[in-house]
């Protein structure tokens, strides 16, 4: 991201909206896929930032953070029970089967190597484990706030259905987010086309009975995924399994292992 992102999210990330409503959709993911939160579990965040998801994340048990900025683990306030580390999402300097959860919120859309990543996460997450992971969605919202993030891709259901697959990860829930905003950032970013603005974060802080209303139709949705997937959203979330067979591609380079006991 833009170096501009990274202040503007951690200055945000325990007040807006988005942040705090995407909270509820993650306990959602974690409780689906390692039930109610009961302390004892290792949980690994890949792509950690500024650390706004610790303190949810710390209530299924200890947590590492793996972020590959220098400025986001800087102004990460508090370090989480099992520290942070400085590494890349496709070259996870872990052992493997280290982790009961392993959480990639935000992440794989930012990737060249978004495969890799995904593998990585399987090979680190224990069998029975639970990979959660949020991402962009739905190429045609593609715009500048994308490219302040350097995004490299939004995707459709079926397309990021399929890097799981490849990556040996099973969902059992697959499932868009943001609905309700949807058709709304469809329409301005349709507009937006017709004279398309620099790359800039434009995330800022709406009046506070607006944020409220926001954050309230965020925690609607997580309350939604837990028994269905939505049909489509701004985003797309997902709860896997590690427990099937990596598909091997032709040429690709499986990433690097390291004898570090986290």
């Amino acid at each position: 991201m833009l170096e501009e992102a990274y202040h503007a999210l951690h200055a945000l990330e325990n007040a807006h909206w988005w942040y705090t409503g995407a909270r509820a959709v993650y306990r959602t993911l974690m409780e689906i896929g390692l039930g109610r939160p009961q302390g004892g579990r290792r949980i690994l965040e890949v792509g950690s930032g500024s650390g706004g998801n610790f303190p949810l994340l710390a209530a299924w048990g200890p947590t590492l953070g793996a972020e590959l900025s220098p400025l986001a683990l800087a102004l990460t306030p508090e370090k989480p029970a099992l520290g942070l580390i400085l590494a890349s999402a496709d070259h996870l300097p872990l052992k493997d089967n280290a982790f009961d959860g392993v959480a990639l919120l935000g992440v794989i859309e930012h990737l060249d190597d978004d495969l890799a990543a995904l593998r990585e996460a399987r090979r680190v997450c224990r069998p029975g484990g639970a990979v959660i992971l949020l991402t962009s969605a739905v190429p045609v919202l593609w715009s500048h706030h994308d490219e302040a993030n350097r995004h490299r891709r939004r995707y459709w259901r079926a397309e990021l259905k399929g890097k799981l697959a490849q990556a040996g990860l099973e969902p059992i829930r697959l499932s868009y987010q943001n609905f309700f905003t949807f058709f709304p950032t469809l329409a301005v970013r349709l507009w937006q086309r017709r004279n398309p603005p620099p790359p800039r974060y434009d995330l800022s802080a709406p009046p506070r009975p607006v944020d409220a209303l926001l954050a309230a139709r965020l925690r609607l949705e997580a309350w939604f995924i837990r028994f269905f997937p939505l049909l489509i959203g701004v985003d797309l979330v997902a709860v896997c399994r590690p427990d099937t067979p990596v598909v091997d591609l032709p040429g690709f380079r499986k990433p690097g292992r390291s004898a570090s006991s986290n």
